[in-house]
């Protein structure tokens, strides 16, 4: 096989002259009085975007859920009922607070928490629920929410893939009390780094804020701190240029769309790989596309991925189920979380991608994969 030259890469931004006019605006005016300028006119309008009342800008989407977790006063006597396939920071954040994780298995077919794990996990310590709209597709949240009303539980709904995602017309991250989000660089709208909390409830809003500034309070003494509180804030630098990315979010949309209906047409009854698809009730941001080697190509899933990175096509392996991991080491068996631990596949999305990219892509993964196959 000839080596393919070009990088083809996982992930990529979509940068046009409006975000370097705007960091160029926070770099000249963003200091002394206007230190905060783009930070406030990034939550106003993040929130107007999603629909939520209050937003508050992290450093990072990390920050924006342990911030959920302080909010809602969650600690060492309290159980989260969490989804088990997320990037380590979902379960890290809630024991920043103490609380304890207790992992429940996603649905195959959306990698989304299964809802029927929920009611299971259940006890008298259960104080919440985190719910992971996993690779920009929803959670059944309407199950979610009735669960979570009967049994008197909070919901912490981690958007950090889901900016533009939208459930039964409803954005991603607001139907729960919190929902956050990331900019991190592999996301669809980016600030290198950047998070969001959002949440229409004044009170979380108002902890969740005090929390994330040192738990300042000016009332009793200037610089006073009345708690343990941490410097979470976003630089003004970095809300200018997710600020650009937010007013453009529609057309970041649109281009990961054609990315994710090419792949679509191109993958449609592949005989090596199974490409997940969204939910009904879900319009996603389709900023990727996930899937599993299928169960009757016996090949090694990191041999592969090895191989595609050799050709410089950048593939991901699926994330490692949490529950494994030695911070939490649970045992229970969680069948469809450990399946994309074994199975799972990111393909590249980044917003660059040609028609060309996308069957280069699917033609060298069908070809390599049928390589391995005859162990040559």
């Amino acid at each position: 096989m000839v080596n393919q030259r070009k990088k083809i890469p996982l992930a990529g931004p979509f940068i046009t002259q409006k975000e370097i006019d705007y960091v160029h605006d926070a770099v000249v005016t963003g200091w002394y009085e206007t230190y905060d300028k783009h930070i406030r006119q990034l939550e106003q309008a993040f929130a107007d975007y999603v629909g939520a009342k209050y937003a508050i800008a992290t450093y990072c989407g990390t920050h924006a859920l342990h911030l959920a977790a302080l909010a809602l006063q969650l600690g060492p006597e309290d159980e989260v009922i969490v989804a088990d396939q997320s990037y380590i920071a979902t379960a890290h954040a809630l024991s920043y607070a103490g609380a304890k994780c207790v992992f429940a298995d996603v649905l195959p077919d959306t990698l989304c928490i299964d809802p029927r794990q929920i009611e299971a996990l259940v006890t008298p310590k259960t104080k919440a629920i985190m719910v992971v709209h996993f690779g920009g597709f929803t959670c059944d949240m309407d199950a979610v929410m009735n669960i979570a009303r009967k049994h008197r539980l909070a919901v912490i709904e981690d958007a950090c893939q889901a900016v533009g995602t939208f459930y039964r017309g409803m954005h991603a991250g607001t139907i729960g009390d919190i929902g956050t989000f990331s900019f991190q660089g592999a996301k669809i709208a980016v600030g290198g780094e950047g998070g969001m909390l959002v949440t229409n409830s004044e009170e979380l809003y108002q902890r969740a804020k005090h929390y994330g500034t040192f738990c300042r309070n000016d009332a009793i003494q200037y610089l006073w701190s009345d708690d343990i509180g941490y410097n979470y804030r976003i630089s003004n630098i970095t809300a200018a240029l997710i600020l650009a990315q937010i007013e453009r979010i529609d057309e970041l949309v649109a281009n990961k769309k054609r990315i994710f209906e090419s792949y679509k047409k191109k993958l449609a009854n592949n005989p090596y790989f199974e490409m997940l698809l969204p939910p009904v009730d879900c319009r996603p941001n389709y900023g990727y596309v996930l899937g599993y080697l299928r169960d009757e190509v016996n090949i090694d899933r990191d041999a592969f991925v090895k191989r595609m990175l050799d050709l410089n096509i950048h593939f991901r392996p699926g994330y490692p189920a949490m529950h494994r991991m030695p911070p939490y080491g649970q045992t229970h068996a969680l069948p469809n979380s450990d399946r994309y631990d074994r199975r799972g596949l990111v393909l590249p999305t980044a917003h660059s991608l040609t028609e060309e990219d996308i069957a280069v892509v699917c033609d060298t993964l069908n070809r390599s994969i049928e390589i391995l196959m005859e162990g040559k």
